[in-house]
């Protein structure tokens, strides 16, 4: 599927060049049909007008080989598929000796008006002029002289047909220059089409750079925004024990006091501390105490909601803040973490080592200012170590 998808720019780009070649050959045959076209209608106008002897079969023969031809040709170039370069080629080439035929056949066959051949000459050079190439339009050109001189040599001195050779060759001479002016303009003419082409292809070349540039922005802003992603991550998260850090912390507790102001929705905090972690360091030293800050925060953190914030408050202690959460159910949620605690398990320590938390909880008045709030849960939180430990205390201002 992947290669699929990588071919299908190639062949899109194939397909419009093949219908391109198309229209090209399509608008070319159709000019020269009409070029013919004309020829007959002028061949009949002599022949009404009694300028010429030329006979009615000899009209209808010419017609049916240069119009039949061109038809031909339209008719192939338009179901035809493909259009190679072969193909294109046969096709100018057909359309060229066609003309030649055509040409040599019609000045024969005119005989007393031999010469109005060569102002209908210059049809093909006018109509193809916008898509030929110098050499050809001089191919077409000298094909005309050289033919008109001949036939015309030949039709007077070995037909014996009226006219005066001369004449005709000073009336030939006479279609030079405008047959050379034109074959000129096809070369200027071909000249823009290469300036227009190459511009088509620096404007693709330069859209193709844009791309690749703009790929490349694309791809640096979101290396950036994944790099400023994780800034903001190591900015509000704790290294060490993966929760948030306090900073984090403060701003998550001056949002729900301004919640609180609008919905009147309490909110209640418990401050966590580790007992005797001091000892813990002294006796199995910081590498030990480090492991058992991760535990302790994965513990706290793993029967917690999606809306509540657990966050480093500093050294080993910890502040959880509820949401929608008055004291009763706070002081329920924190002997649910207390417990936890005590039965985690420690890799690397004693089977029997245990680590307790002691924990104090209070909810937020409102109009209370969150420093006052924390101050409480932190009292709360000295009245637990002093009581024992491994413990829950409620703030005494929730208690009276």
């Amino acid at each position: 599927m992947q290669a699929d998808l990588s071919l299908a720019p190639f062949m899109h780009e194939a397909f419009d060049k093949n219908e391109r070649r198309r229209r090209i050959l399509l608008r070319n045959g159709a000019l020269v049909f009409l070029g013919y076209t004309v020829t007959q209608i002028v061949t009949l106008a002599a022949k009404l007008l009694k300028l010429s002897s030329i006979q009615n079969q000899e009209i209808a023969f010419v017609a049916c080989l240069t119009l039949g031809m061109s038809a031909l040709f339209l008719l192939v170039t338009q179901k035809k598929r493909h259009l190679s370069n072969t193909y294109v080629n046969l096709f100018h080439f057909g359309q060229y000796v066609i003309w030649l035929v055509m040409y040599g056949v019609w000045v024969l066959t005119l005989r007393e008006v031999r010469v109005i051949a060569l102002f209908c000459a210059l049809m093909p050079l006018t109509f193809l002029l916008a898509d030929t190439k110098m050499l050809q339009s001089l191919v077409i050109a000298i094909s005309a002289i050289v033919i008109q001189i001949a036939a015309s040599h030949y039709a007077i001195y070995s037909l014996h047909q009226v006219g005066s050779f001369p004449l005709e060759v000073f009336y030939t001479c006479c279609f030079a220059p405008a047959a050379l002016f034109l074959c000129y303009l096809s070369h200027l003419f071909s000249k823009q089409r290469q300036e227009i082409k190459h511009a088509k292809q620096a404007a693709e070349a330069s859209r193709d750079a844009l791309s690749v540039e703009i790929g490349k922005t694309q791809k640096a802003n979101g290396e950036l925004a994944t790099a400023l992603r994780q800034i903001e991550d190591l900015a509000r998260v704790d290294v060490l024990t993966g929760v948030f850090n306090r900073r984090h912390l403060m701003g998550c507790l001056e949002t729900a006091v301004k919640r609180q102001e609008r919905t009147h929705q309490v909110f209640s905090i418990i401050m966590v501390d580790i007992d005797h972690f001091k000892r813990i360091n002294d006796t199995h030293g910081h590498l030990a105490g480090d492991a058992v800050l991760k535990v302790v925060a994965h513990a706290l953190t793993k029967t917690l909601r999606a809306t509540d914030i657990c966050a480093r408050y500093g050294g080993e202690e910890f502040v959880i803040l509820l949401e929608h959460t008055p004291a009763d159910q706070g002081m329920h949620c924190a002997e649910r973490l207390r417990a936890l605690v005590a039965s985690a398990q420690f890799d690397g320590l004693p089977v029997d080592f245990r680590v307790t938390v002691s924990l104090g909880v209070t909810e937020h008045l409102e109009a209370e200012a969150i420093e006052c709030t924390l101050e409480r849960a932190d009292k709360a939180l000295y009245r637990a170590k002093h009581g024992g430990r491994n413990q829950v205390m409620l703030a005494e201002t929730l208690t009276a």
